[in-house]
């Protein structure tokens, strides 16, 4: 299974993930800043203020979460 080894917020609300896999992923979050789980990532310092738990999921705040299999089923779409 990848794992995510770091992960890099960007100021237009893409995420620059490393994965165990060697592969990197520019996630775009802006799409999904509209839903009411990602909404409080609108603001760019709690946006930034994120951990990865596991190895393989990003956690903002406490408040909200996503997970690789999430993150790599929605890049697919």
């Amino acid at each position: 299974m990848t794992k995510i080894l770091n992960v890099w917020p960007q100021d237009d609300h893409t995420l620059l993930i490393e994965l165990s896999n060697h592969h990197k992923i520019v996630y775009d979050l802006k799409p999904r800043l509209q839903a009411v789980r990602f909404c409080g990532l609108t603001d760019l310092k709690r946006f930034k203020n994120l951990w990865i738990e596991n190895e393989n999921t990003l956690i903002w705040d406490g408040m909200c979460q996503m997970t690789i299999d999430e993150i790599i089923d929605t890049l697919g779409k």
